[in-house]
């Protein structure tokens, strides 16, 4: 049996709980999802422009 450590981590050790906004953020997300609100980018420059849309207009959640 091979007892060497691995360079890498088991993944149990991967997760860890979000902190407090980032959990928000992804509850806002699945609200989001659930209700329709969900975008599709099929290029990275449209991603990168609705990037550049989202910065440039204030938004009161996360998502």
């Amino acid at each position: 049996m091979d007892t060497t450590p691995q360079p890498y981590p088991e993944p149990h050790e991967w997760v860890d709980d979000p902190d407090p906004d980032t959990r928000r953020a992804i509850d806002e997300a699945h609200e989001d999802i659930e209700a329709g609100r969900t975008v599709f980018c099929l290029s990275d420059a449209a991603f990168d422009a609705l990037l550049d849309q989202l910065a440039a207009e204030e938004h009161p959640k996360a998502s």
